[in-house]
C-alpha cells in the first residue's frame, strides 16, 4: 500500500456538549446518589465519618463529572452540571423557605 493510497480525513468535530444534557446528569448523579447512599446507609454500621462520606458522595461526583467533561472537550456539559447544581440550591433553597413559612404560622 502506498501513501497515495491513503486517505486523510480532518478529525470530526465533537461538539462542546450540550447544556441540558449537563443538567439533567447533575440531576441524575444527586438523585440516584443520594438513593443509593440511603441503600447503604441501611445496610451500614452507623459510622459518622462513613455517613458524612457517604453524603459527600454525589456532590464529588457533579465535580469529578465537570473535570471530565471539560478534559474531554464538552465544555457546555460541564457548564450545564454548574447550571444544575445552581438548581438544585435553588430548588433547595425554595423548599426550605416554604417550609419555614409554614411553620411561621402554626403556633
Amino acid at each position: 500500500m502506498n501513501d497515495r493510497d491513503v486517505v486523510v480525513r480532518p478529525p470530526g468535530q465533537q461538539g462542546q456538549g450540550s447544556l441540558l444534557v449537563g443538567v439533567a446528569c447533575a440531576w441524575g448523579i444527586l438523585i440516584g446518589g443520594y438513593a443509593l447512599v440511603g441503600a447503604l446507609l441501611g445496610i451500614g454500621n452507623g459510622n459518622d465519618g462513613a455517613i458524612v462520606l457517604l453524603l459527600a458522595l454525589p456532590w464529588l461526583g457533579m465535580l469529578a463529572l465537570i473535570v471530565w467533561f471539560a478534559a474531554t472537550g464538552r465544555s457546555r456539559s460541564a457548564l450545564g452540571i454548574v447550571v444544575g447544581i445552581g438548581t438544585i440550591i435553588g430548588v433547595g433553597l425554595l423548599l426550605v423557605a416554604a417550609c419555614f413559612g409554614l411553620l411561621a404560622s402554626w403556633h
